[in-house]
């Protein structure tokens, strides 16, 4: 396992004298929200893009602690803040931790703030690999690129990091394999990266980057449940869901 592997505390329970008595960990349902744009750093609202944008922290904070429970894990797949300083984004890292349940974040192609391939490194916030409960959830994840153009004139480019994203994915799904229930986060659209979720047996992939009304060759990556090979991959950009975390995994 990876040294750098976040294992969120359980709530073991000892008993009287030193014996430990079975883990009781509670019940976890995994809840996800993408692209919360927060600006409150930087002076920068999201209102341009449309009506259902403004106000939309509001929205967030209320519609979070009205479906997300204390014990429950909320997944952030990037685009958190338009700040381009650490220091710029730390009213919205509060916000973001003030959120409901065990938060998981990753990197955006938005967040200029967070340097690459660091942990968030903020209370209250936690970036992949993560491990819950002794090994029975295990979240992975890396922010991700588009998939080079052949044809295109930054093919070269976009080739380099493509192939760096791939190997930061490959790592943090190593650091799960052994978890019960295996996730992968993105932020950009996970399609690309197939072949590695398949290989590492991932239950489910959560993605945000596409937001309402995309371009068409986007629009056509942005499903909710639709399975790839078997395993379901869940568009969570925050104005496709009505700035509502949503529900993508519960135990039966």
């Amino acid at each position: 396992m990876n040294d750098d592997t976040v294992k969120a505390p359980t709530d073991d329970t000892v008993k009287a004298g030193g014996g430990k008595e079975p883990i009781q960990t509670p019940v976890r349902r995994i809840f996800a929200l993408g692209d919360t744009h927060l600006g409150e750093g930087v002076g920068r609202t999201m209102d341009k893009f449309g009506s259902e944008w403004i106000r939309h922290k509001d929205k967030i904070y209320a519609n979070s602690w009205n479906v997300v429970g204390e014990h429950d894990i909320l997944l952030l797949p990037g685009d958190l803040s338009w700040a381009k300083k650490r220091k710029q984004a730390e009213p919205d890292l509060r916000f973001l931790a003030s959120l409901p349940g065990v938060k998981v974040c990753i990197k955006g192609n938005h967040d200029f703030w967070w340097e690459s391939e660091t942990p968030i490194d903020f209370p209250g916030l936690l970036s992949p690999p993560v491990i819950l409960d002794g090994g029975r959830i295990g979240i992975a994840g890396s922010r991700g690129w588009d998939h080079p153009n052949h044809g295109g004139r930054s093919h070269a480019s976009d080739k380099k990091v493509f192939e760096r994203e791939e190997a930061r994915l490959t790592r943090s799904l190593d650091a799960i394999e052994d978890c019960e229930l295996r996730v992968a986060m993105l932020h950009y659209p996970p399609q690309p990266f197939l072949p590695i979720l398949k290989e590492a047996k991932v239950h489910l992939a959560v993605y945000g980057h596409v937001h309402r009304n995309s371009l068409p060759k986007d629009e056509a990556l942005a499903v909710f449940g639709e399975p790839f090979d078997g395993i379901p991959f869940y568009c969570v950009a925050c104005d496709r869901i009505d700035f509502t975390p949503s529900l993508l995994w519960e135990p039966k």
